[in-house]
């Protein structure tokens, strides 16, 4: 179907569909699968019933569904499903995404998701956020997500970050933000970082050339992604007063230098610390199976 005959059908679609009833097409798994249905920004939603299922699914990701096209979900369309606490809208063209506030986990994967709207003043419940495989560039919409619990950024278009808007989600545990182009992390001047709850931080496959962890007080971290990188250096004091449970760190695919990245190591394994890798590939040098030169 050419992009014409289907902006066409959408169009279609949006004008006629009045006093839809959708039911699930499938259950997989807990989840209520509904499909053979098309919503964009100009689609009438005022008289559809969704079921009244606390566990929803647009779609059946992994495959692709070209009957099953939900380019935005407006606060219109939010209203709509306000009883729905885990939901999954992978793989469907998503853009833009109200938040409401009765929704415990949310998965939009693989989409070309730009924007998750939030209100500032309503009282959100999410605590696991997937967002992986988006267009996202900016995290401010994080701020009110108090609850947060897990939380996947990977895959996206992430250049600079200020992880300060997550201080007060207190509970959060796993942080993904690899596979981005994150340059720089940045805290607020003067300020500490308290993730009390935080055990797996992953970085990967970034652009950093430095890791500036003064101002993180994780506590009970446990494993560190860094590989894939352009370290050049990591403080040893920072690492052990920010991360007192450290138990591995990833390292490979760095700008080590090997002296330098010898020392580090050898400090690590004083704290008990497991340095990790995937292996060397394609370097001349290596120390601990990590590139260096």
């Amino acid at each position: 179907m050419d992009y014409l005959k289907l902006f066409v059908w959408i169009l279609g679609f949006a004008s006629s569909a009045y006093g839809m009833q959708f039911n699930c097409s499938t259950m997989r798994m807990k989840f209520c699968e509904i499909n053979n249905v098309m919503i964009t920004e100009y689609t009438d939603v005022s008289e559809w019933e969704f079921p009244d299922h606390h566990d929803l699914a647009f779609g059946s990701y992994p495959l692709p569904d070209e009957s099953t096209i939900v380019t935005t979900v407006t606060k219109e369309l939010a209203e709509k499903l306000t009883n729905v606490q885990s939901l999954e809208i992978q793989n469907v063209s998503l853009v833009s995404f109200f938040l409401w506030e009765h929704l415990i986990n949310l998965d939009a994967s693989h989409n070309y998701l730009s924007e998750l709207i939030v209100d500032p003043t309503s009282m959100y419940n999410l605590k696991s956020l997937v967002l992986k495989h988006n267009r996202l560039q900016q995290i401010d919409f994080l701020k009110g997500l108090f609850k947060l619990r897990d939380l996947d950024l990977s895959n996206n278009y992430l250049d600079k970050i200020d992880l300060s808007i997550l201080d007060p989600a207190k509970e959060l545990a796993t942080l993904k933000l690899s596979h981005n182009r994150i340059r720089i992390i940045t805290t607020a001047a003067g300020d500490m970082l308290h993730l009390p709850r935080l055990t797996s931080l992953a970085l990967d496959h970034n652009q950093l050339t430095i890791l500036d962890a003064s101002q993180w007080q994780f506590n009970v971290l446990q494993d560190l992604n860094l590989s894939t990188n352009r370290l050049v250096y990591i403080s040893m004091c920072e690492v052990q007063n920010s991360f007192p449970r450290l138990q591995t760190v990833y390292l490979d695919g760095n700008n080590w230098e090997c002296s330098y990245l010898n020392s580090t190591l050898a400090q690590l394994h004083q704290t008990n610390v497991k340095p990790m890798s995937f292996g060397a590939h394609n370097c001349t040098e290596a120390v601990e199976s990590i590139c260096c030169s």
